[in-house]
């Protein structure tokens, strides 16, 4: 049975509705009110320090991308906020359990990924990894991109960051998944793609994968072509959940891979559980990794540990031919990062034209 949860998209806002806003203090209630009357709407003060703002869901939307979600963090936690439709009269019960204007924000924002997902407006775009040793192609990771309604690329920090905070992510990580597998196919990928899978958007792998494993039964990839990628698995609590997932994956005979090795104390903690056949040095670890004896050392430790265990290293982030050398002098098997090339709906192919210069 399908999962529930991530198969059938939530409904967004539409048409007009009634705001309303509790600020803590006056001058985060004069800086929101401001946010509506420069989009031509009006307050309506009620009780306690309550007002009302009728508006409809695309201006709300302005409001909250262009004004609210500028307030301070602390702005946004301690405000509350409350949408209902215009004729609904808001009860007491309704105005005492109200949302943060922290989680209002999120919920508009959300509709816009619900209705770039709705129109197929989710792009996968391509970067090899390659061979240390030979400058050979290795692989393609399969990253994500978002589309706006005006054609506007979505920066993937800005979508999954919505994503996440909206309560959507089930959503977008499960239709990332499977149009990274048709967008492979569609375009004839014959390396190892490696395909990321944020393990808190799934609750049993038995159903929430399941429509991630028919879509590579439909594809034309072969079994031992894909990789699935953990990603921000230091955000995962139950490891013995994220252990589940990958049996899964295994079961399937599909290989995997622990990304940002470095990047915390879980992606160190875990390795014995997991067991990944591939591991990512965190990016942030590898820039100038050449100039910085602190990084060096970290990464050179990394390396040596990963191979004593067997398991193949993919350095990413490397921009400068210097990283470069330092990594390939080190040990690493595969590297990724700008140097070799940016990534691209079309896959690219890697230059290493400067290693002839």
């Amino acid at each position: 049975m399908p999962c529930k949860i991530c198969e059938v998209l939530p409904t967004t806002l539409s048409g007009q509705l009634d705001v309303y806003i509790s600020a803590p203090m006056a001058m985060i209630e004069e800086q929101i009110r401001e946010a509506f009357e420069n989009n031509a709407i009006q307050a309506e003060h009620l009780f306690d320090g309550i007002s009302r703002f009728h508006v409809s869901a695309e201006t709300l939307e302005k409001v909250c991308d262009s004004s609210l979600s500028a307030l301070s963090s602390r702005a946004q936690r301690d405000t509350r906020a409350l949408i209902v439709e215009p004729g609904v009269q808001a009860t007491i019960r309704n105005l005492v359990h109200m949302q943060s204007l922290e989680e209002m924000i999120a919920d508009v924002q959300g509709g816009s990924i619900v209705e770039m997902l709705k129109s197929k407006r989710l792009e996968t775009w391509f970067q090899p990894i390659v061979r240390v040793a030979d400058q050979s192609l290795f692989a393609y990771e399969c990253l994500s991109r978002g589309r706006d309604a005006d054609g506007g690329l979505i920066r993937p920090d800005i979508l999954f960051g919505v994503a996440r905070k909206s309560n959507l992510l089930y959503y977008l990580d499960r239709d990332a998944r499977i149009t990274a597998i048709r967008n492979a196919t569609r375009l004839g990928i014959t390396s190892k793609i490696f395909i990321n899978f944020n393990p808190t958007s799934i609750y049993s792998p038995e159903t929430c994968l399941q429509t991630t494993i028919h879509a590579l039964e439909e594809s034309s990839l072969q079994t031992d072509q894909i990789v699935f990628e953990i990603v921000e698995s230091d955000r995962v609590a139950d490891i013995s959940q994220l252990t589940a997932i990958l049996d899964h994956y295994r079961s399937r005979n599909f290989k995997v891979a622990l990304d940002d090795l470095g990047a915390g104390f879980n992606s160190l903690t875990s390795l014995d559980k997991l067991r990944p056949d591939y591991v990512k040095l965190d990016l942030e670890l590898t820039r100038n990794v050449d100039s910085d004896p602190y990084k060096a050392r970290i990464c050179e430790n990394l390396l040596s540990m990963a191979n004593k265990l067997g398991v193949d290293t993919i350095v990413e982030g490397i921009e400068t031919p210097q990283e470069y050398r330092w990594i390939s002098d080190h040990g690493a098997t595969y590297v990724q990062g700008y140097l070799v090339a940016r990534p691209a709906a079309d896959p690219p192919v890697p230059d290493f034209s400067w290693m002839r210069g």
